[in-house]
């Protein structure tokens, strides 16, 4: 296989797409591509399945963007035709999340899509034990039938992002609690979506990261115990963790609409999947494909420290 920097080096359109830019996975592996546009990328074309305020941002950037749903796959592959590289971001949207979305795969292959990486879950196979997860896992079977049609293909799974601490950052300023339905003894190896996303930046410019499998996660495994001491020392006020039960979990994310049931459900699921030891692993992988060094839970705290800290 060719490495993805060989592709764009010799592609005269220089384009990328990003599927599920209406969310914040999406949307952050895509405002990473726009810092190179210009440089590696003449176009950058964001992927969305409702237009919203990060589409809009995305859009103000330099982005290009599409509307892209699986009720209309012919629409995708007319999309994937215009661009030399498609990251699949999975689109867990409020339509049609389920084994349907397989169709963002398989188009890659119908469009002759140079190069394809899909994103997704460390330890997959035994996550779709989990209804929200499953989709996952038939997505990496549609990679694993297409992978070969392409000149270059990736497979990037990563641990359970931080970042989603902040859809909990009113209950922790109220109650100086994180708050969520995983066992205390679980532990993770979480890591930062802007992390994540530049290492996969990465690994498409340079041709010393050669297309693969890539497993990304945090530099330490912590319970989430641990991890409310790490947001102590990073806010300056003492954090306590509480287990509840998901559906105190689901009531306070509906109450505050900041995503949507299919993305509240899938949440429930991966936490499950942490209490049952599921997304443990921890690997050097994003260490390796970084400028720098990864964020650790109390560094990335400590930068996002204003939106945790208690109202006055």
């Amino acid at each position: 296989m060719q490495s993805f920097s060989d592709i764009i080096q010799a592609s005269e359109t220089k384009c990328i797409l990003v599927t599920g830019c209406d969310m914040y996975t999406g949307f952050m592996v895509a405002r990473e591509l726009l810092k190179e546009k210009g440089k590696h990328f003449k176009h950058v074309c964001a992927g969305y399945y409702k237009e919203n305020h990060l589409v809009h941002m995305l859009k103000k950037a330099g982005a290009d963007t599409c509307e892209l749903t699986v009720d209309k796959p012919e629409h995708i592959v007319d999309m994937y035709r215009k661009v030399d590289i498609v990251v699949v971001v999975p689109p867990v949207s409020e339509h049609r999340w389920g084994d349907s979305s397989v169709a963002y795969v398989l188009a890659a292959k119908e469009a002759n899509v140079k190069g394809l990486v899909l994103c997704s879950k460390i330890n997959s196979k035994e996550l779709s034990e989990m209804n929200m997860l499953a989709p996952l896992y038939k997505m990496e079977e549609a990679y694993e039938r297409v992978k070969s049609s392409m000149k270059a293909a990736s497979l990037v799974r990563c641990s359970l992002h931080i970042d989603m601490l902040w859809l909990f950052r009113r209950q922790i300023a109220a109650k100086q609690k994180i708050c969520l339905p995983i066992s205390t003894e679980a532990k993770c190896a979480p890591l930062a979506e802007a992390d994540g996303a530049r290492a996969l930046c990465n690994m498409l410019l340079h041709s010393k990261y050669k297309p693969g499998v890539y497993e990304l996660t945090g530099p330490e495994k912590l319970s989430f115990e641990e991890i409310a001491h790490e947001a102590s020392s990073a806010i300056g006020v003492e954090i306590g963790y509480e287990h509840i039960d998901s559906k105190q979990m689901e009531e306070y994310l509906k109450q505050h609409h900041e995503i949507c049931d299919n993305q509240i459900m899938f949440i429930c699921d991966l936490f499950k999947a942490i209490s049952k030891d599921m997304l443990s692993k921890k690997t050097d992988d994003l260490k390796k494909m970084l400028d720098g060094s990864p964020h650790t839970v109390k560094s990335f705290l400590k930068k996002n420290a204003s939106d945790f800290k208690p109202h006055d």
